[in-house]
């Protein structure tokens, strides 16, 4: 067991790639592997390409990572508001170009069609994590409950009059937020995708963090 005292939050850094990537993959198992396909070492090596570019989707430039006595990455929250989106696509977009097949390629670029409306805008004003997890074999007790909250009270000490979290309706951590004081906002399905390939939804979990 480590103690909570022991570990270091900071801004990430590229490295520790491999952590990233598998902490990455636990926040939405089957959206990762419906966008990646069923090529397990492709999907994580994205991942891991994605935490160390500049910007990305999945960039360390967008995280805070929570590092244990040996600098290893245990813990990671990331996210942005509405007004980062577009680089952050566009740099995930560069990540599959340089490094996918053109047959992945198509795989990707038709998975994030179909995913169009899978998640929901973030208004103006608030922050979004897009990303939140512990590796739970660190045996560190309050870290996830550290990094959201640290989340809340950053933005709110930075203007910011919500945070809100996509959270796929399944993960036990859905109790764990609401009890934290977010509030479920609104839930994406999308019955297509539900129905040919037992996606789950989505609910947009919201907490105002105005003073």
């Amino acid at each position: 067991m480590t103690d909570l005292d022991a570990i270091e939050i900071r801004p990430a850094g590229p490295e520790n790639e491999v952590s990233a990537a598998r902490l990455l993959y636990s926040t939405a198992r089957p959206l990762f592997e419906f966008i990646y396909g069923p090529d397990r070492a492709f999907m994580f090596h994205m991942l891991a390409w994605q935490w160390q570019a500049d910007d990305s989707l999945f960039s360390h430039s967008h995280a805070l990572g929570a590092y244990g006595p040996d600098n290893n990455l245990i813990g990671l929250e990331l996210g942005f508001d509405n007004k980062s989106d577009e680089a952050a696509f566009a740099g995930s977009f560069a990540v599959s170009r340089a490094r996918a097949t053109a047959e992945q390629r198509a795989h990707i670029s038709e998975a994030v069609r179909q995913l169009t409306y899978f998640t929901p805008h973030t208004p103006d004003g608030s922050y979004c994590v897009h990303n939140l997890a512990v590796d739970p074999d660190a045996g560190v007790n309050g870290l996830g409950r550290r990094l959201l909250q640290g989340a809340f009270t950053r933005e709110a000490a930075a203007g910011c009059q919500a945070v809100c979290l996509d959270v796929l309706d399944n993960n036990p951590a859905v109790g764990f937020y609401l009890h934290l004081g977010m509030e479920l906002a609104c839930e994406v399905r999308l019955p297509r995708l539900i129905k040919e390939h037992g996606l789950p939804a989505i609910y947009r979990m919201v907490k105002d963090v105005t003073p």
